[in-house]
């Protein structure tokens, strides 16, 4: 029987729901209000895991709002309670070991000829390297690299060569779901490539999926599986919640952050900071430290872990992730169906992390096996009476018994023991015995061994609307435009992070090819027209808003990102308020002037174009004013008699000076 690899098994595919009706703004934030009060409630009475159940469902919530819903007064007022919740759990949770290299201390950065000796250790290592994840080469990301091959050297071995063993499926569910294959070096920072990683947060997994996320993403848990543990399918799950991150943000690096601290999280640092740029986020007070060091890290990683030998890691591998199917029928211990497989019961285990106690659940399971041990599984599993199918240990129900009490005993739901008895609830009386199956190898949560009706209700639970389906892939002319807008090159020089990273020259050329879209959800509020202005029609121009992205525009005008990006090379890298963005259909702009000395004709010209007076919009800076109309924000302030930084909405600037 031929091999399957993993990546392209059906049984791989996760399923999601069906979209739900949209929920007017009046039921969404009475939800929050109600959670937020349960979390209050919850920390009052010292119940932590309570507390930080509700406050995790309320960032689920609030993932995907929009931000003109999050600007309003009484949901700033309740998303400013949820972070004192946060931030009171945060102190009173116990300092554990993470299971990846997130680190939540300040790591100070090498500098002087330490610095320049790591630059010119990067530059022979990644002589000739392509990347499809843009990397910004400065003093943080060297100071990571100097670290991954000196104090952390053990470490990355031990986490390279595990994922020598999944990384050929990693990257192929990366291409599919159109993610950029690079980004499989998070689950170094995440868990080191270990399916049992649990953090103090309560991650599970190699990608470190919370309970809620992992539920939205299709991942399910029960008393006897946890999918967060599936290589496969928490795989899947983690392309399509980067894709989801990436669509909100429209930057790598602020989807790679969001992964680590919520997009809620990132999205109130943008709007405080009134930049989309992640190192002056990561100067800035708004994120942690563990997420400031996030973005370094996985750079690091990415360049250490494409070419480790060149680095001097050395390297052990393993086979890779390869596995046949076998369709058990009903619940089987796994030491039966290791005897049947001609295999032990710890490869099984190895190939299905996600079976919590030593036996499929109840009813049907694809099961892996190591390939070419399918067939022989198959005809012994045939020949087998339904009785010796477990080897469990037996409990006998004594007088006083009631089906909830034995089954929380011994950590199942009642359906759970019924079907693993084939029983009815009229059976199960004193003096019956039953099969009890081995205790689980992972911490359940509570919620797993709720009955099913009461499962279903659970916000956590529901998954949310379909992502997109990818487009065909554009022909090589359509990609070579928005792969070579979109890409970010290593930089030559070392210098500390600036707003404007990749315009630095190129060390080592990174690659990018944009993931492409299409339409995921409707249209955000932040690529509305404003009222009063009649919408845009294909063949016309759009007039940016703050807050817009490429990613944003794309969905809210039905347009292809990759063609939006194809029109507009120069808002891939930065798109500004009130910056034109071309629809397909609208005229080419002029083709620009070869680069010669400017006349003073030509000076005067530009001058003339430029208004005399900005009326500063909801959401600008002084720095996104100058970068508008190229002045530095220094004369702004002069030529307004400025004394701060601060300005406000409908504030009148002067362009020029008096």
């Amino acid at each position: 029987m031929p091999v399957q690899l993993p990546a392209s098994s059906p049984q791989a595919h996760v399923a999601v729901a069906p979209p739900r009706a949209p929920e007017s703004d009046a039921t969404r934030i009475a939800r929050l209000r109600s959670l937020v009060e349960a979390a209050e409630q919850a920390l009052e009475a010292e119940d932590e895991t309570a507390a930080t159940d509700r406050a995790d469902e309320a960032d689920v919530l609030t993932a995907d709002w929009p931000a003109e819903l999050l600007r309003n007064a009484e949901v700033q007022s309740l998303l400013q309670r949820l972070k004192e919740v946060q931030d009171q759990l945060a102190e009173e949770e116990a300092p554990e070991a993470e299971p990846g290299l997130k680190t939540t201390g300040e790591v100070v950065s090498i500098s002087g000829e330490e610095l320049r000796a790591e630059l010119e250790r990067v530059r022979a290592a990644e002589q000739g390297a392509t990347y499809d994840f843009p990397i910004d080469l400065n003093d943080k990301v060297l100071t990571w690299v100097s670290l991954f091959t000196t104090t952390k050297r053990g470490f990355m071995e031990n986490a390279l060569g595990r994922a020598s063993m999944y990384m050929p499926m990693i990257r192929q569910v990366f291409a599919e779901e159109g993610v950029p294959q690079d980004l499989a070096y998070l689950a170094v920072i995440e868990s080191g490539f270990r399916n049992e990683a649990k953090s103090h947060a309560k991650a599970v997994g190699m990608w470190q999926f919370i309970r809620s996320t992992g539920r939205i993403y299709g991942l399910t848990g029960n008393a006897w599986i946890e999918e967060r543990r599936d290589p496969v399918k928490a795989t899947r799950a983690a392309a399509r919640y980067l894709k989801r991150l990436y669509e909100i943000s429209g930057d790598w690096y602020l989807a790679s952050s969001g992964y680590n601290a919520g997009p809620l999280t990132l999205e109130r640092a943008i709007q405080n900071i009134g930049t989309r740029n992640f190192w002056d986020l990561a100067r800035s007070r708004w994120l942690r430290t563990e997420t400031k060091n996030y973005v370094p890290e996985l750079c690091a990683a990415i360049l250490v872990g494409r070419n480790p030998e060149r680095y001097g890691l050395r390297i052990l591998p393993l086979p890779p992730y390869a596995y046949e199917t076998v369709a058990v029928p009903s619940m089987t211990s796994l030491t039966v169906l290791a005897r049947c497989a001609g295999t032990d019961s710890n490869t099984l285990k190895v190939l299905n992390p996600e079976l919590l106690r030593g036996s499929t659940p109840p009813g049907p399971y694809m099961l892996r096996v190591p390939p070419g041990k399918a067939g022989e599984c198959l005809r012994q599993l045939a020949r087998m009476p339904a009785g010796k199918r477990l080897d469990f240990q037996h409990y006998t129900v004594r007088k006083g018994d009631t089906l909830a009490k034995v089954a929380r005993r011994f950590r199942l739901t009642p359906d759970d023991l019924l079907d693993a008895n084939d029983l009815t609830p009229k059976q199960f009386k004193p003096g019956k015995r039953l099969l009890v199956p081995p205790p689980p190898t992972l911490a359940l949560d509570d919620r797993d061994l709720a009955p099913k009706v009461e499962r279903v209700k659970l916000l956590g639970d529901r998954p949310l609307e379909a992502l997109p389906v990818l487009t065909p892939v554009p022909t090589d002319s359509e990609a070579a435009a928005p792969a070579e807008a979109e890409s970010r090159t290593v930089a030559e020089k070392p210098v500390p992070p600036s707003p404007s990273p990749a315009a630095a020259s190129g060390l080592v050329p990174a690659v990018v090819a944009p993931p492409r879209e299409t339409p995921a959800r409707p249209a955000e509020t932040a690529a509305e027209p404003p009222a009063g202005e009649p919408e845009t029609v294909p063949g016309s121009m759009y007039r940016a808003r703050p807050g817009d992205t490429l990613a944003k525009i794309s969905r809210a005008r039905g347009v292809p990102l990759g063609t939006l990006m194809r029109l507009n090379p120069q808002a891939v890298k930065a798109l500004h308020p009130g910056d034109s963005v071309r629809l397909p259909g609208s005229p080419a702009p002029a083709a620009p002037a070869r680069a010669t000395a400017p006349t003073p004709a030509s000076v005067s010209g530009t001058a003339s174009t430029t208004p005399r007076v900005h009326v500063v919009q909801k959401g600008e800076t002084l720095a996104a004013i100058g970068r508008k109309y190229g002045l530095d924000p220094k004369d702004l302030k002069a030529w307004n008699r400025m004394k701060r930084d601060r300005i406000q909405a409908g504030q009148r600037l002067r362009l020029s000076p008096r």
